[in-house]
């Protein structure tokens, strides 16, 4: 039986049996995991699409479709290459997490974390789930920037909102629901992949790998299960997409 018939129920039941403060329960993991791998991302991105030529200022309407994949191909490579440095810090907010759920106590902190993992796994053992972790890091970013990046151009240039705050929030709107709908197969997998027990040797128990995992998930589930806690997912990307641009918007307008 399932535990939970939606978000909303989820939340419902947290608040009833641990209160407020468990909706913050791996709070310190998801900063860890944030500040590296996004701050990675969101700093590769701009040197990379400038890089391949891409003109932040001409979009697929203004004839620049190839502008438009040289900004697609930015994202992903810088989605890519942040997620693959930062699998540790998401290795450990899955797992964290995971045991948190099965209320099994094991990790009393992110350090005791890292360590059961390098002592049980080994230190390659930190790059468990590498796979669909850059998968849909690569995805996400994609979607995420390049919209950002082409909604935004596309409401300045036709005159529908000019440069500011409103352009910014809901060029981050759209961005959100793209980076949602791209990443969200990708995140149920993952956290399949990376949540699972492990033997001895540190292999999965359940999943040989990412595409195993995928072939079971449809098999069992349904191709449906892959989009399984969307709208959670969208309440989460969208506020962190908005905060995420509208700063890097500001401190653009003041420090250049």
């Amino acid at each position: 039986t399932r535990l939970y018939s939606g978000s909303v129920d989820c939340a419902r039941k947290l608040l009833r049996a641990e209160g407020a403060r468990a909706l913050f329960k791996g709070l310190s993991p998801a900063l860890l995991r944030q500040s590296t791998y996004g701050s990675i991302r969101y700093g590769l991105y701009v040197p990379l699409r400038d890089a391949l030529g891409a003109d932040a200022g001409v979009g697929a309407g203004a004839g620049g479709q190839l502008a438009l994949g040289k900004k697609v191909v930015a994202g992903a490579a810088a989605g890519a290459l942040a997620s693959g440095i930062a699998n540790p810090t998401d290795l450990v907010k899955v797992r964290m997490q995971t045991a948190g759920m099965l209320k099994e106590g094991k990790y009393r902190g992110v350090a005791h974390c890292f360590r059961q993992i390098v002592r049980d796994e080994g230190v390659v053992g930190l790059w468990t789930g590498v796979g669909p972790t850059m998968g849909r890091a690569t995805a996400l970013a994609a979607a995420e920037l390049t919209t950002y990046d082409e909604v935004k151009l596309r409401l300045r240039l036709s005159g529908t909102l000019q440069d500011g705050l409103p352009l910014h929030v809901s060029a981050s709107f759209f961005s959100g629901f793209a980076a949602t709908l791209a990443s969200s197969p990708f995140d149920v997998v993952k956290s399949r992949v990376m949540g699972q027990p492990v033997d001895a040797s540190g292999r999965g128990l359940l999943y040989r790998g990412t595409l195993d995992c995928l072939a079971q998930l449809i098999q069992n589930e349904g191709a449906r299960s892959l989009y399984r806690g969307f709208w959670p997912n969208f309440g989460r990307i969208v506020p962190r997409v908005t905060i995420i641009f509208v700063a890097l918007e500001q401190l653009k307008a003041k420090f250049g």
